[in-house]
């Protein structure tokens, strides 16, 4: 029966384990590694990986970021944990994965080396993205929600204050959409929004963002725009609403209202612009619907003035 000594059941473990095992030496060149780490690396024998840096591995990009870290430990006879890392693969694909390392000593307390464990976490990664992705986009559109809009919103202000240029902001209503919930139902209803979504993003610009409040309300930031391609992009996306939907063998016709605001004309922060702009489109609405208006030159309404 042959003895357990530590030799044996170090050469054990790197045999069982899933997760990619791995020694290097104090050049970062490979001594050890685990049958795991050899599949994934694509090699029938770990004999065939021994000796390889990284950067033979992996190339120059992720090899001299991964010899980097592998220095410090080395250097500073302090572990690394969890740290995440990503290198693209072949096909495009980031693999992501979660790394421990720690220093290696010799029988007189020497650093000649590190121990590294590394652990796939492509699937943590996507859940994580999938997350990220619901909470700051409308789960009916695809647009950016409310939250995503402030982000953005709050970052094209500070450009604009710092760069002196003027943006617009668009807020549009979908004329009486709630007969269509009532007299089709709530999945005709659905299918015009998303249909509303997609006509507004093709009026409008790439740097430009498209966002729904909810219902049926959407806020539309105009970069760099003045008054008059403000103005000209809101009739651009009035046209394009009128368009007839097609759902199911059933056609709706819609309209839009759509109210201005721009910086710095009407309000110097991102709620105010918003709050601007949704009070030119009730000017809208109350002239007829299917109207544009811009924010009035001297602004809201005080408290003490209700609104006309």
């Amino acid at each position: 029966m042959q003895s357990l000594d530590d030799g044996f059941l170090f050469r054990a473990l790197l045999d069982s384990m899933p997760d990619s095992v791995y020694v290097k030496d104090r050049g970062a060149r490979l001594t050890r590694v685990s049958r795991s780490m050899t599949r994934n690396l694509g090699f029938a024998d770990p004999a065939e990986v021994v000796g390889k840096s990284d950067v033979d591995l992996f190339g120059t990009d992720f090899g001299h970021r991964t010899y980097i870290e592998d220095l410090r430990v080395m250097d500073t006879d302090e572990a690394i944990s969890g740290l995440i890392e990503s290198r693209q693969l072949a096909d495009g694909r980031l693999n992501w994965t979660l790394t421990t390392k720690l220093p290696v000593h010799d029988a007189a307390g020497q650093v000649i080396g590190l121990l590294g464990i590394s652990r796939e976490i492509n699937e943590l990664k996507e859940a994580e993205v999938s997350l990220q992705y619901l909470a700051t986009h409308d789960s009916l559109t695809s647009l950016p929600n409310r939250f995503l809009l402030m982000d953005r919103l709050t970052q094209v202000l500070a450009r604009a204050e710092r760069d002196t240029v003027p943006f617009g902001v668009l807020f549009v209503d979908i004329d009486d959409f709630k007969a269509i919930n009532d007299t089709s139902g709530h999945e005709s209803g659905d299918a015009v929004l998303r249909s509303i979504a997609a006509r507004m993003l093709s009026c409008v610009r790439a740097s430009d963002t498209v966002a729904r409040l909810g219902g049926d309300e959407f806020v539309v930031i105009l970069e760099h725009a003045r008054r008059d391609e403000a103005s000209a992009i809101a009739d651009r996306i009035r046209v394009s609403v009128c368009e007839p939907i097609i759902d199911q063998r059933r056609q709706h016709l819609v309209t839009a209202s759509v109210g201005i605001s721009l910086f710095p004309d009407h309000a110097a922060d991102a709620s105010g612009l918003i709050t601007a702009a949704d009070y030119a489109m009730y000017l809208a609405k109350r002239n007829g619907k299917d109207r544009s208006a811009m924010c009035p030159t001297d602004g809201l309404p005080s408290a003490e003035t209700p609104a006309p």
